[in-house]
């Protein structure tokens, strides 16, 4: 498997817990664009076990606790595409953070 998601070295990590991970987004659209990504390799939300969708729920509010003392951002967009008609390109589940000024 050729995952670019599966490659990230845990040093990249801003936040983290059992299921998931957070890092900045590579070509963000706003300042602090993050994503978070499953540890374990799954391709879309859909797939997501019991467990990791109550740890996601944990991490990105402390994902937001950690963006809003870097950035004091205002708003925020949650984004994820789940399929390639929605535009998923990485088929590795990733949720967008993007805060928004």
């Amino acid at each position: 498997m050729n995952c670019v998601f599966c490659a990230i070295s845990s040093d990249a990590y801003i936040i983290e817990n059992d299921c998931f991970f957070a890092i900045k987004d590579k070509r963000p659209v706003s300042k602090g664009h993050c994503l978070i990504v499953s540890k374990r390799h799954s391709p879309d939300f859909f797939s997501l076990s019991p467990i990791e969708a109550s740890s996601l729920l944990d991490i990105t509010k402390k994902l937001k606790e950690y963006l809003d003392a870097e950035y004091c951002p205002p708003s925020y967009n949650l984004l994820m595409n789940c399929g390639a008609r929605a535009g998923q390109t990485v088929f590795h589940y990733h949720l967008h953070v993007i805060p928004r000024y």
